[in-house]
């Protein structure tokens, strides 16, 4: 375990500032490019590896989204368009260029609220810390994380409540793979690192690192699963009937 104290991240790490600022012309969609949609068909895209909620299998995308997703636009009498992509940046990059019209699974984040809507959430979770199994105990509070080395995955935001806390201390370095983030942690190379606790669990699972790697008990904050949308797309208008939809209200 590293010693308290101030952090710097590491040389070439990115910070969720300058994700946020990655240039969308350099994360276009790959197995999406050229896809148009028909007359009555919703291009709906989403997080490539966010289980429950979405995730790709080859140019498929499977999930608690896309199954609400294309229930609601059935109701709607809408079909659904598939559109996979990879990495969740060009997902994202895809729907503020107007490449895709949903994007099933999505957080909470201020800065996207100009250019898409949220729908209602669909579901809620919580953001964990995920710690080596043999350092449990040293941790009993949020605050016992703050100057620590903590690992998030490279483009993700979860809101106002973890935005504090890392105004606070909570220190966050979004670089590299999901599964390089786990075996930094692994192999103490980092203290913690940060997923929302069902994509966590089943990624400790898949990997065979559930002996290793364990969530702290308390959760750092709560999140709600959404959908989102563009202001000028095809949904725009049908936000209130979308979000009774999915949310069975």
């Amino acid at each position: 375990m590293r010693a308290r104290g101030a952090y710097r991240p590491a040389a070439g790490a990115i910070t969720r500032r300058h994700t946020l600022a990655i240039g969308a012309a350099a994360l276009l969609p790959l197995s999406a490019r050229g896809a148009r949609a028909d007359s009555g068909a919703i291009r709906a895209g989403g997080n490539p590896a966010w289980f429950p909620y979405s995730w790709e299998e080859g140019e498929r995308l499977r999930g608690l989204g896309m199954d609400r997703a294309e229930a609601a636009l059935g109701h709607l009498g809408l079909t659904v368009l598939p559109m996979t992509f990879g990495r969740w940046p060009r997902a994202l990059a895809a729907l503020a260029h107007g490449q895709v019209d949903l994007l099933v699974s999505a957080l909470w984040n201020a800065e996207r609220t100009a250019q898409m809507l949220y729908t209602a959430p669909y579901a809620t979770d919580d953001v964990c810390a995920f710690v080596r199994r043999q350092d449990l105990e040293r941790y009993h509070a949020v605050a016992d994380l703050f100057g620590r080395v903590g690992l998030a995955p490279l483009g993700s935001a979860y809101g106002a409540d973890m935005d504090a806390l890392e105004a606070r201390g909570l220190n966050l370095e979004r670089s590299g793979t999901i599964t390089g983030m786990l075996q930094r942690v692994r192999h103490a190379r980092a203290d913690y690192c940060v997923l929302v606790r069902q994509n966590g669990l089943h990624l400790l699972a898949s990997l065979d690192l559930a002996d290793d790697l364990a969530p702290l008990p308390f959760p750092l904050a709560p999140v709600q699963v959404r959908m989102l949308i563009t202001r000028d797309g095809p949904l725009a208008g049908r936000l209130e009937a979308l979000n009774g939809l999915i949310t069975g209200v």
